[in-house]
């Protein structure tokens, strides 16, 4: 497929595409500009093997996700202190679910 400067900007927005490592690698381009493998920092550095489209390239190398992504995280839950025993279908139950406890 053949990406426009409208295409890298959706990537880079969307995270798709990881903005620090597209800038240490094309540091010259400008936003309306859409680069070619030989203007590739790792393909200079000789460290790609070069005739690849980049922004193909690019998507492939995910960004590592951290933590603090936005997803909220979720609570550990110890099957043997009971927590999350009772679901929302157990309310207005004389008894909990897992009688073990009591």
């Amino acid at each position: 497929m053949k990406y426009t400067a409208r295409h890298i900007q959706r990537f880079l927005e969307q995270g798709k595409i990881d903005p620090t490592l597209w800038k240490n690698n094309f540091p010259s381009l400008l936003p309306t500009q859409v680069p070619t493998c030989a203007e590739c920092g790792e393909f200079r550095a000789k460290t790609c093997t070069g005739d690849r489209d980049p922004v193909e390239c690019f998507l492939d190398k995910v960004p590592a996700a951290s933590p603090d992504d936005g997803e909220p995280r979720k609570k550990k839950r110890d099957p043997m202190l009971g927590l999350g025993a009772k679901g929302p279908g157990a309310r207005g139950t004389a008894l909990p679910r897992d009688q073990s406890k009591m």
